[in-house]
């Protein structure tokens, strides 16, 4: 193993425990460190970042330690940022402006109600006046008052009409809003698919639909072959590019056999392919890794080139017990074998 930023990440295959150990004490070290205390949200974050699940996030984390800003508190927004998918700030900003159109809206009923009141004391004591004869002065000055308290409901009508027209725009704005806001919190900031929450509701939306239509559901795990490398010799900027490639490479071949992928974290991904069983999932996904490998990745600004860049992946199939943890370690455990084998290939599960 090789240190790197201030993270442990593992050159080759190791038992499990012994990683984890690895990187239980690289986060007991961090812990120190920067003087955070050991609770488990703190845990949460520094295991991905440890392991580099969340790329985006060890890169924010790498930023705030070389502005030597970091601190419990903005540990903790940057996991609400990049694990959730939306800061704190948004939220408030969010809950604010609904707040104030909630008041704004508020004020205008109640102004509303109170001219209302008015028109009414001034109808109730036109129609008291005129049930007993007036003289011409008496009831001209009375029709005078009726028409001022008339123009003066109409006017507030329309004040509120006007309000209300605003309130109406304002609200499809914050809808818009809110709509952006939820897709923020499932998408990847990075490659624009599914993050690690919105790949497990995914999981979970495609085993309830596969189960209540009787059809076969299976799933892929892929992770890019020593993507170390990629980051040691070309950057982490470049390593951004190659990751978004074999993203949209995985989506768009993936959605031409009817799935959906998702980023799990780091240069892991997962291919939902409902209505496959396994043994056709695992074609499916070997052909998407055939012609990944076959092609050859230039850096678009000098030609020069980055060689092949392949993926190994394990297949399985959903079955009535699972749930999105149990089918995804599954899944986990036929990839580790692939990569036992060499990587650059796909393995189902053999149960």
């Amino acid at each position: 193993m090789t240190m790197e930023s201030g993270r442990l990440v593992a050159e080759t295959e190791a038992p499990a425990s012994t990683a984890a150990l690895a990187w239980f004490d690289q986060i007991r070290s961090f812990l120190i460190a920067q003087d955070l205390p050991p609770e488990p949200p703190v845990y949460d974050v520094l295991w991905r970042y440890v392991r580099d699940e969340n790329h985006d996030l060890s890169l924010a984390i790498d930023r705030v330690i070389a502005d030597r800003q970091l601190d419990l508190p903005t540990l903790l927004d940057l996991r609400v940022k990049y694990v959730d998918g939306i800061s704190t700030g948004d939220v408030a900003e969010l809950v604010e402006v609904v707040h104030g159109q909630a008041r704004a809206l508020t004020e205008t009923i109640e102004v509303g109600q109170t001219n209302l009141a008015q028109y009414d004391r001034a109808l109730t004591h036109g129609s008291s006046a005129l049930s007993t004869p007036l003289e011409a002065a008496a009831l001209a000055e009375l029709l005078e008052n009726l028409g001022e308290a008339t123009n003066t409901m109409q006017a507030a009508n329309a004040k509120l009409a006007a309000d209300l027209a605003v309130a109406v725009t304002e609200a499809r704005t914050l809808s818009v809003k809110l709509g952006a806001a939820q897709r923020a919190a499932i998408t990847d900031q990075l490659t624009g698919l599914l993050n690690r929450r919105g790949t497990i509701a995914l999981i979970e939306q495609a085993q309830a639909e596969a189960r209540s239509a009787g059809k076969p559901l299976s799933l892929a795990l892929m992770d890019i072959d020593n993507f170390k490398r990629v980051n040691d010799r070309f950057g982490h900027s470049l390593g951004d590019d190659v990751l978004r490639f074999v993203a949209d490479h995985l989506a768009s071949q993936s959605d031409v056999a009817g799935g959906t992928v998702g980023r799990l974290g780091g240069e892991e991904f997962v291919a939902v392919l409902p209505g496959q069983p396994l043994a056709m999932a695992t074609a499916t996904i070997d052909q998407i890794r055939a012609r990944l490998a076959g092609q050859i990745i230039r850096n678009a600004v000098d030609g020069s080139s980055l060689g092949r860049v392949t993926f190994s992946a394990g297949v399985t199939n959903d079955t009535p017990n699972d749930t999105a943890s149990t089918i995804l370690e599954r899944a986990d455990r036929a990839l580790y074998t692939a990569k036992r084998m060499g990587r650059d290939r796909v393995v189902p599960d053999r149960g």
